[in-house]
């Protein structure tokens, strides 16, 4: 019997020794992996206008150097206030859709595209206090809620958005193409997103899965 114990004892003391690694770690969440994924939007491509904040700012300070000093300085303002890190995923039906985003393009795009920004900042006061600034920052914003309404489209706020208290969500038909919105603040983090040409549907449901990521 002694001896029984014994093996039950160091049985028990090699588990105890490699229970904990067993246990899968979870990663931190990041504004990329909260963001746009391509399981969201499986029918369309990732566009290479996609990355994070300070690469997308580079490029648009070649492309459209008057936004870029508005959006680097708005950018570099969130930093000093707590913002560590962000993230633009978009996503078109096809090339030519992606390159709409480009200062060079000659039209809207026409078989859809979808756009997630994600911000991480360094706690969830921080992250609803900028959000309640409506600052302006790479097409997303206030601007977006004005024209939804001025088009007789729809917009929510609040708890009824389904997203939380600090969060608007819009959508709108203007000459046959389908224009949405969606802006929100879940702890830490502060999410935009707009989808063009694409079924409300689908748009909300990306909406939710984003948001999902951070719950």
């Amino acid at each position: 019997m002694p001896r029984a114990l014994a093996c039950i004892a160091l049985l028990l003391m090699v588990a105890g020794c490699q229970g904990p690694q067993n246990v899968a770690q979870k990663k931190p969440l990041t504004a990329q992996s909260v963001t746009l994924q391509a399981k969201d939007m499986p029918s369309m491509q990732r566009c290479d206008a996609s990355g994070d904040l300070d690469t997308v700012l580079q490029r648009e300070k070649s492309s459209d150097p008057s936004s870029y000093e508005r959006n680097s300085y708005q950018w570099g303002l969130w930093k000093r206030e707590g913002a560590t890190e962000g993230y633009l995923a978009v996503y078109g039906a096809g090339p030519l859709d992606c390159a709409a985003l480009s200062s060079r393009s000659s039209g809207a795009p026409t078989g859809g595209l979808v756009l997630g920004l994600v911000m991480k900042f360094k706690n969830a006061a921080t992250a609803a206090r900028i959000y309640e600034t409506g600052v302006e920052f790479l097409g997303f914003g206030p601007s977006d809620i004005s024209f939804v309404r001025s088009t007789g489209g729809m917009v929510t706020t609040g708890s009824d958005t389904g997203l939380g208290k600090q969060s608007a969500v819009g959508s709108a038909t203007v000459s046959g193409a389908s224009y949405y919105f969606a802006f929100w603040q879940n702890k830490s983090f502060e999410s935009d997103f707009l989808a063009y040409n694409v079924a409300s549907t689908d748009a909300a449901k990306a909406v939710q899965d984003m948001n999902g990521r951070i719950n």
